[in-house]
C-alpha cells in the first residue's frame, strides 16, 4: 500500500516538474531575447495555471515583442498588473498592448503614467507620437481590401516582406516556418512562388539561397536581373548578397560587395531600372543613427563606388530600412520608426530623381496600409493598380501573412461583392447572423488555385470580396453549416460596380 501511494504521489507530481522544466527553459529564451520560442513554452504552462501572475507577465510581455496575436498580449497584462504595476517598463508595454487594441485614450493615460517612472525615456516619448498618429490616421482611411494569399503561401509563423520581380512573374518573401531544435528557434528562410496571371502557386524554399542560418529577402533590381538577399549566418554576417533568377528560381549568392559589406548590419537593397544606382540599408558608414539608407553608383569597372549617406531628407537618428522603387523608378518607398509612424515601423514614400539624386519630402502612405504594428514593405505591381504587404490580420493563419491590397477606388475592373448569407428558419430565411470563429470564406480561380481567404461580418451577415474579371469559384465552410460552393463570374466591363450576391447556407441537423 505504501509503495503504491508513492508511485501515486510521483505520477500527481510528474505534470508540476514537466511544467516546471517548461518554464524554467522559456525564462531562459526570455532572457536571450528568444520570445517567440518562450512564448510557445510559456502558453503550454499557461494552460495547467491560467491564474498565475508571472506566467501572465511573460506571456503579454513576448506578445508586445513579438508578431504572436500581439493585441492579446492586453489580457495577460492586465491580470499581471496588481504585482507589477508600479514598473516603468511594465507600463510602457500596458501602453503599447492598449495600442495594439486600438485604445487611444487607454495607451495615451498609460503611457503618461510609464513616462512618470521612466524620466526622458525615449521609447515613451516615441511611443506617445504613435499613439497621436495612429489616432488621426485610423480616422482617415484608404478605401482598400486586403486579401489573404492563403495556405499555398501562408504558414502558421511569420511571413513577411514580399517582393515581386521586375516582371511580377514570382513573388519572394521570408519566412522562420522552420524551428531548428538544436538552438531552439525558429530560423528565417527565403521562398518563392511562380505567378500564373495574379494566381500564384505553393511556395517553395529557394534551395539555392537557404542554410543552416538565417536568409531575408533584401529587395529587387527594377530592371529585372538581379534580386538582393541578407544572410546572417557563419557565411555572410548580416551581409548583402545578389541572385540571379534561373529556370523560374533563385540561382546563386555572390557578396554584393565588399565595400558596402562590412562588419556592420546591411539588410534592404534596390536598384534603378538603369540598374547604374543600389539604394540599401546600413547601420555603418556615417549613419546618422540606427539603419539610414545609403546609395552607391556603379563604376566604369562593373564594382559599386564607396557609399553615401542619402541626407536627413529620410535618414534620421532611427532606423530607415527596406528601400524599394516604384515600377516606374520614380519613387522610393522604406520603413521608418521614427515619430512620423503610427507603431514601430511604417512604410514611407517620396519621389525620386535618379539623375540628380534629388529626394522630395517623405509622407506616411496611410492608414490600413500602415497599422500599429511593424510595416515593412510594399510592392506594387507594374499597373500600380495592387501591391503586396505583409499585415497581422483577423484571418491570418499565424502571425504576419502575406496579402495583395486592391485599391478600390483605383481600378474600375475590380467589383467589390458583398455576399449576405442567409440561413433557412422554417419556411423563411433569415440573416445568417451567428459569430462563428471558425467560418471559412474562400475564393478559387477556374484552375482551383486559392485566390484569397475573406473575414466574415457577423453583425451585417456579409462578406465584402474584392476580384477581378474572370471565374471563380466561392466556398463556405464551418462547423455550423453545410458546405456550400457557388461559381462567380466577373466581366470586364467598365465603371466600378457593387453587387450583391446572397446565398442560402442551412445549418446540418
Amino acid at each position: 500500500m505504501k509503495r503504491f501511494s508513492v508511485i501515486s504521489i510521483a505520477i500527481t507530481l510528474l505534470p508540476l516538474m514537466v511544467a516546471a522544466q517548461d518554464i524554467r527553459e522559456a525564462n531562459y529564451q526570455f532572457k536571450i531575447e528568444n520570445y517567440a520560442t518562450a512564448l510557445k513554452q510559456y502558453l503550454g504552462a499557461y494552460k495547467k495555471d491560467t491564474g498565475n501572475i508571472d506566467l501572465n507577465y511573460y506571456i503579454g510581455i513576448c506578445r508586445t515583442k513579438t508578431n504572436t496575436a500581439p493585441a492579446e498580449a492586453l489580457p495577460h497584462l492586465l491580470k499581471a498588473e496588481s504585482k507589477y504595476g508600479q514598473e516603468g517598463e511594465f507600463l510602457l508595454a500596458l501602453a503599447r498592448a492598449y495600442l495594439y487594441n486600438y485604445d487611444f485614450a487607454k495607451a495615451r493615460e498609460t503611457a503618461s503614467k510609464a513616462s512618470a517612472k521612466l524620466k526622458d525615456n525615449q521609447d515613451v516619448t516615441l511611443l506617445k507620437a504613435y499613439i497621436d498618429n495612429a489616432e488621426k490616421m485610423t480616422k482617415s482611411p484608404l478605401d482598400v481590401t486586403f486579401v489573404n494569399l492563403g495556405k499555398s503561401i501562408n504558414s502558421d509563423m511569420d511571413d513577411i516582406t514580399p517582393i515581386l520581380t521586375a516582371d511580377n512573374e514570382m513573388l519572394l518573401y521570408s519566412s522562420n516556418r522552420k524551428f531548428d531544435t538544436g538552438i531552439k528557434e525558429y530560423t528565417w528562410d527565403v521562398l518563392f512562388s511562380p505567378s500564373d496571371n495574379g494566381d500564384f502557386k505553393k511556395s517553395k524554399m529557394a534551395s539555392a539561397i537557404n542554410s543552416i542560418d538565417n536568409e531575408f529577402v533584401a529587395g529587387v533590381s527594377n530592371r529585372g536581373d538581379e534580386i538582393y538577399f541578407q544572410l546572417d549566418g557563419m557565411e555572410f554576417l548580416q551581409d548583402l548578397v545578389v541572385s540571379t533568377i534561373e529556370n523560374g528560381a533563385p540561382k546563386g549568392k555572390n557578396s554584393l560587395s565588399e565595400i558596402i559589406n562590412g562588419k556592420t548590419l546591411e539588410q534592404g537593397a534596390c536598384a534603378t531600372l538603369g540598374g547604374d544606382t543600389l539604394i540599401f540599408s546600413s547601420n555603418g558608414f556615417n549613419s546618422m543613427g540606427g539603419l539610414d539608407l545609403f546609395y552607391s553608383v556603379r563604376l566604369p569597372n562593373g564594382e559599386w563606388s564607396a557609399p553615401t549617406n542619402l541626407g536627413n531628407v529620410v535618414n534620421s537618428k532611427y532606423d530607415e530600412s527596406y528601400p524599394m522603387f516604384s515600377p516606374d523608378g520614380k519613387k522610393l518607398y522604406f520603413c521608418s520608426n521614427g515619430p512620423k509612424s503610427m507603431g514601430g515601423f511604417d512604410v514611407f514614400v517620396c519621389s525620386f530623381d535618379v539623375q540628380n539624386l534629388k529626394i522630395g519630402e517623405p509622407r506616411n502612405i496611410g492608414y490600413p496600409l500602415n497599422d500599429v504594428y511593424d510595416n515593412l514593405t510594399i510592392c506594387y505591381t507594374l499597373d500600380g493598380n495592387y501591391a503586396y504587404v505583409s499585415a497581422i490580420k483577423p484571418d491570418s493563419y499565424g502571425y504576419s501573412d502575406i496579402y495583395r491590397v486592391v485599391f478600390n477606388e483605383k481600378d474600375p475592373m475590380v467589383k467589390l461583392y458583398i455576399v449576405k448569407l442567409q440561413i433557412a428558419q422554417g419556411e423563411n430565411k433569415v440573416d445568417f447572423a451567428e459569430t462563428e470563429t471558425d467560418l471559412k470564406v474562400s475564393v478559387l480561380t477556374k484552375g482551383k488555385t486559392l485566390f484569397g481567404t475573406y473575414n466574415y461580418n457577423p453583425t451585417t451577415s456579409s462578406v465584402n470580396i474584392a476580384l477581378l474579371p474572370g471565374d471563380y469559384v466561392l466556398e463556405i465552410e464551418g462547423k455550423t453549416i453545410e458546405p456550400f460552393s457557388m461559381k462567380i463570374n466577373v466581366s470586364n466591363g467598365p465603371g466600378k460596380k457593387i453587387e450583391n450576391i446572397k446565398a442560402v447556407v442551412k445549418l446540418k441537423k
